[in-house]
């Protein structure tokens, strides 16, 4: 658990201090709010509400509000929190998103403040929150334990006096009365929750602030001569989300301390799962999906084979040869949740490949996706770690994109090189290593075991005379054997692969679609050497020295490995970092591929 910061008067940040403020709170928000990290312009907004508890406070704080974080909300977040910076201020985040143009009068009849939230304008809300008030340590443990043991992961939140335990949930709720729903479910079953999380109105507290209740006459926890201010900060934290129905049911498996009066049945809980849609809605929705399958259906799928270079795109199915020529905004979560698991566990892609078609497909979109934003929704399904070779193709994919056989897409997505094979580096030359991947990617993707000459040339984009020269260590070494071909029908020699290898040194892997495009792009030299830092590297970041990499490739110095990292940047192929220390540079990679 990590430690309880007092003090006796509320901290004056620095300007670094407040940036990483500014991110805690950030990854917070988007984290109870998933909505703000929507690139379009999103109906539901969110409101920061600064408090007073210093009675000599004289400014007028304005509530903090945004629909979506982008860069100019950020910015206006950091001036948010420059301005109650060292300031007897407490800091509420709304549970729900509220329609911020709808305008509301309280029972006298004036209109209620803009920008905040309140029950007639609470939208929908995305967490499902339980205050325990006033607990101890141990004993918010014991609590937090009853929800471990049935499977419930909370965010909790050090609120000063107490905790809040934050349920993540995987969908909108639009039930205004949901959070009633949950305390008193939660008090049914023993929890020693407050009470008082009822309402859609309700703000909770923000973390990564500070608790300035003792500064306020009001409270009980006030104190004039030494006053406790606490630090608000996350003690637990969990990426895992859930459907709401699925929370009350782990709940309900839970014996009752309190009979509930009213429990709710399976029909009340797929009730509050979604909000009501009126008829004229669904119409509307159902012309919208319509016309976005007819606008898919315009997709020109040759325009795209040099687009996304990194994928052997003409063997693609051509419904996803279509899904990657852009999505319309009805789509698009169905696509992404379909081709992240398919480019994934089907082509074996590495996670920063599948960054990069995910951000060429969201420029695609229509409307266009930010990168960032792509990049963030491929980590988030990333990390769901689905087990099937793709998502779930559903019926709108279906009628967008056309019929998608599975069965006869089983092409293999890998090629396996000895590591025993790196260790001739030194002396191999490179033109031998562009063969020996090409006889590897042709073996992998048409099924070829044996070669003649004239394949070996195709395959490798090579010269007789280069072939000539090449093949010769590749047999000396046993990485290739050759046996006498039919002299009647002119052939000479058949080639194939040496399929045996020590297992004990182990392999390396390459996807097809990253060796197919090292053979289109890449000098020889910068094969070997990519090839070689895939061995070493891997999905970590690598240090190693450019002499040690000059002797292991066989290159004559440090400058002509720095020449092809440098260019192997610039291609795309790897991300290279230098520094300097003592005068000396020293350089770090790691592949994009």
């Amino acid at each position: 658990m990590k430690e309880i910061k007092v003090f006796n008067r509320v901290p004056i940040f620095n300007e670094k201090q407040i940036e990483m403020q500014t991110e805690k709170q950030i990854r917070f928000l988007k984290a109870v709010h998933p909505q703000l990290t929507d690139t379009h312009w999103n109906e539901g907004r969110v409101e920061l509400r600064p408090i007073k508890r210093d009675p000599n406070l004289k400014d007028y704080l304005r509530s903090f509000g945004s629909w979506h974080l982008g860069d100019k909300d950020v910015a206006e977040l950091k001036k948010f929190l420059g301005a109650i910076n060292g300031k007897g201020v407490d800091l509420y985040y709304s549970a729900f998103a509220f329609d911020y143009s709808m305008v509301v009068y309280d029972k006298d009849g004036n209109k209620k403040q803009k920008g905040k939230v309140n029950i007639e304008n609470a939208l929908f809300t995305s967490i499902l929150a339980a205050d325990f008030d006033g607990l101890p340590s141990e004993e918010f443990q014991r609590e937090k334990q009853r929800l471990l043991d049935i499977g419930i992961e909370t965010i909790d939140v050090f609120s000063g006096h107490g905790w809040q335990s934050i349920i993540l949930l995987n969908h909108r709720v639009s039930d205004k009365e949901i959070l009633k729903k949950f305390t008193t479910l939660m008090l049914a079953k023993g929890f020693k929750v407050d009470s008082a999380i009822v309402d859609a109105a309700r703000v909770l507290r923000m973390p990564y602030s500070f608790n300035s209740k003792a500064l306020d006459k009001k409270t009980k926890y006030y104190d004039p001569v030494n006053p406790l201010i606490i630090a608000t900060t996350d003690h637990f934290w969990t990426e895992r989300r859930y459907h709401v129905t699925e929370i009350f049911e782990k709940l309900n498996s839970l014996p009752d301390t309190i009979k509930q009066t009213n429990p709710l049945t399976e029909i009340d809980l797929k009730a509050i799962s979604t909000a009501p849609i009126s008829n004229s809605e669904r119409k509307a929705e159902k012309e919208k999906v319509k016309r976005e399958i007819e606008e898919v259906k315009q997709i020109k799928v040759e325009t795209l084979k040099d687009v996304y270079s990194m994928l052997d795109f003409e063997r693609l199915p051509l419904p996803i040869q279509k899904m990657l020529g852009g999505s319309q905004e009805g789509l698009r979560n169905k696509v992404m949740m379909f081709i992240i698991p398919f480019l994934r566990n089907t082509l074996g892609l590495s996670i920063q490949t599948i960054k990069e078609i995910l951000a060429l497909w969201g420029e695609r979109c229509s409307p266009s996706l930010d990168a960032d934003f792509v990049r963030s929704e491929v980590d988030r399904i990333y990390a769901k770690g689905f087990k099937g070779k793709f998502g779930k193709y559903t019926e709108e994919l279906q009628k967008a994109y056309g019929y998608l056989e599975f069965n006869k897409y089983t092409k293999k997505n890998k090629i396996i090189i000895p590591n025993t094979f790196f260790e001739e580096y030194a002396t191999l030359p490179d033109g031998a290593v562009r063969i020996y991947l090409a006889m590897k990617l042709a073996e992998s993707l048409d099924g070829v075991k044996s070669f003649n000459k004239a394949e070996i040339q195709n395959y490798a984009q090579i010269s007789e005379s280069t072939f000539k020269r090449n093949m010769k260590p590749l047999v000396a070494m046993n990485f290739v054997s050759k046996r006498r071909a039919c002299r009647r029908k002119g052939e000479d020699y058949a080639y194939y692969l040496n399929p045996y290898f020590s297992s004990v040194k182990g392999f390396t892997m390459l996807d097809n679609a990253v060796a197919r495009l090292m053979l289109n792009v890449l000098t020889d030299g910068e094969i070997k050497l990519y090839s070689f830092l895939s061995k070493i590297v891997g999905e970590k970041e690598c240090w190693t020295s450019q002499k040690y990499l000059a002797e292991e490739t066989g290159k004559k110095g440090q400058s002509s490995i720095s020449k092809m990292t440098d260019s192997l940047q610039r291609k795309g192929f790897i991300t290279k970092r230098t520094t300097e220390k003592d005068g000396i540079k020293h350089s770090a990679y790691s592949l994009n591929y």
